[in-house]
């Protein structure tokens, strides 16, 4: 189903004695004869056919749509076919058989065909489409997982340090909170200080946090697909996940703070 948009198909003639040809893409023609018409250029690919000299020149009959040649291809690359009937020193060939019945129950019919045209042409790796697309995707998927790993570890760790250092520094202030509720301080307001220097040090990190990300983005670009790995919207809602994260893990601390009792906290060393 790639379409054809001009010059003709692969044919039975295109054998060994006639005129040796080749298709191209669109992205092709695009790259290589910009603003030209591309069908009747001849090229000299790598790929042989056995004669003597070398690979031979191939002139271009066709130009077929673009399309991509890998699940995780980012962008349409130029790509050239050539005629299997014009390639006989290459060892093997692979077919596409498009069904709507089990695939599984296809393999014994297909090569029952393949017996019926050449009993020596063995069949071999039997592959549906999902589990071809599913061994191209193990890498990709691997990558994901650990980064996702990863990124949740560092999300545990802001919590649990933001908490720590949180606590820690409402002991340390035990004795001034007490003092501000003496003197009549509302517990709110003691509520909101401990969270307003819990959403400072969240601010410094989460900066310090965005100029790495953008320093190290270009390490993390052949592991995405689909997406820029400077994309403002997956920064935002991170930065919005981690001071969430960060208020509530500082909220408990807080809370504790704004309930001190003035006179335990005054006798507090």
């Amino acid at each position: 189903q790639i379409p054809l948009l001009a010059g003709r198909d692969f044919a039975e003639r295109d054998h060994m004695k006639s005129l040796q040809v080749m298709i191209v893409n669109q992205a092709f023609a695009k790259k290589f004869f910009p603003g030209e018409q591309v069908l009747g250029k001849k090229l000299k690919p790598g790929a042989g056919n056995g004669t003597p000299g070398g690979p031979p020149w191939r002139e271009i009959v066709g130009v077929v749509g673009d399309i991509r040649l890998g699940a995780t291809q980012r962008e349409m690359r130029p790509a050239m076919y050539l005629p299997a009937g014009q390639l006989n020193t290459w060892c093997c060939l692979y077919s596409v058989v498009r069904s709507s019945l089990d695939p599984p129950s296809l393999e014994a019919s297909i090569q029952r065909i393949v017996s019926s045209m050449d009993k020596d042409i063995p069949v071999t790796q039997v592959r549906t489409m999902n589990e071809l697309m599913f061994s191209e995707l193990a890498q990709p998927r691997f990558a994901t997982v650990l980064l996702s790993a990863f990124a949740g570890l560092a999300l545990v760790l802001t919590i649990v340090g933001l908490y720590g250092v949180m606590t820690y520094s409402v002991s340390r202030r035990t004795r001034e909170i007490g003092v501000r509720l003496a003197l009549a301080a509302q517990r709110r307001a003691v509520l909101k200080m401990v969270l307003r220097d819990a959403s400072i040090l969240l601010a410094v990190g989460i900066a310090l946090g965005i100029t790495a990300a953008l320093a190290l983005a270009s390490l993390l670009q052949s592991m995405l697909y689909g997406t820029s790995s400077r994309n403002p919207v997956v920064l935002i809602e991170v930065c919005i996940g981690v001071a969430v994260a960060g208020l509530f893990a500082a909220y408990i601390p807080a809370f504790r703070a704004a309930r001190v009792d003035p006179l335990v906290a005054l006798r507090h060393e």
